[in-house]
């Protein structure tokens, strides 16, 4: 049987990362790395650092996005592959974890920032329309 909320996330689209901060911390670690966002959405995330992350190591995120921040939301490494110029890591949150505080709260704010990026790329694509209509 297929696993309908797998299935679900996948048709969730993914919006560029530009502008979002985003902080990591593993499990038992007090050090944190900064990491840039290459694309987002209210499911998870995909980094790219300067050092590998273990698949299946617990993180805990920082993301902020202007005057929107969200902290300790609880995330799995799901995948962590080597590019020139760092280290890929998609990242799935896991917000209904026993280690997640204020579930309810996180997913909410998830959201909001997921509406953000939406905007944000609506925008974009006008503006685009717009210069391709006008024949520029």
């Amino acid at each position: 049987m297929a696993n309908l909320a797998f299935a679900e996330r996948r048709s969730n689209s993914r919006f560029p990362g530009q502008g979002l901060y985003v902080g990591v911390r593993r499990k038992g670690r007090l050090h944190r790395l900064d990491a840039a966002a290459q694309d987002f959405n209210r499911h998870g995330v995909a980094i790219l650092l300067d050092q590998p992350l273990p698949k299946d190591t617990t993180v805990y995120l920082t993301l902020a996005c202007g005057d929107l921040r969200i902290d300790q939301i609880i995330g799995v490494v799901h995948n962590c592959i080597s590019q020139r110029n760092g280290y890929r890591c998609g990242i799935q949150f896991r917000t209904q974890s026993s280690l997640q505080f204020d579930q309810n709260t996180v997913e909410c704010s998830l959201r909001q920032l997921e509406v953000r990026f939406k905007v944000l790329q609506d925008r974009e694509m006008d503006v685009e329309a717009q210069s391709e209509g006008s024949g520029e």
